[in-house]
């Protein structure tokens, strides 16, 4: 798990790497978008906008083909962040979903506002129904380099 404070020190740690630019363009473009919808660019990303309580989930989630990146647009938004390996998975991995659920201890984390958090791919995450919080949620390939026609 990694927080930053703003977009722009993701830009000035990560920025080089093609994913991390279109994750900033999405975010760029987020707060004009239509909350509940998702969106995409390329294979590489997809997003949403919306309120924390409408992006909230029941239970602990875990990837492997996409990192979780959760992005305040307004308030502060809490987070609980686990490793895997410390959860009872609750159902095996779906490859056609790319998503395991878990059940478990998770540690609460707040993204400031303007901030965001990286779940990385041995980590399981939920977004906490934090009131009058607006988020993005984003899930960026963790392939290094996006596909050649891309």
């Amino acid at each position: 798990m990694r927080i930053f404070d703003s977009h722009s020190a993701l830009r000035d740690l990560l920025g080089a790497e093609k994913r991390w630019s279109r994750t900033r363009e999405a975010l760029a473009a987020a707060p004009s978008l239509t909350e509940g919808v998702t969106y995409s660019i390329g294979d590489s990303l997809t997003y949403r906008t919306g309120s924390a309580a409408d992006l909230a989930a029941r239970e602990l989630t875990g990837r492997r083909r996409y990192l979780m990146v959760v992005a305040s647009m307004a308030g502060e938004v809490a987070v609980e962040v686990a490793r895997q390996e410390d959860l009872a998975a609750v159902a095996p991995y779906s490859d056609l979903t790319d998503r395991q659920p878990f059940t478990g201890p998770a540690e609460r984390v707040l993204i400031p506002d303007g901030g965001l958090l990286i779940v990385d791919i041995d980590e399981a995450a939920r977004i906490l129904p934090t009131p009058d919080a607006r988020a993005v949620l984003l899930h960026v390939t963790v392939e290094g380099a996006s596909f050649h026609n891309k």
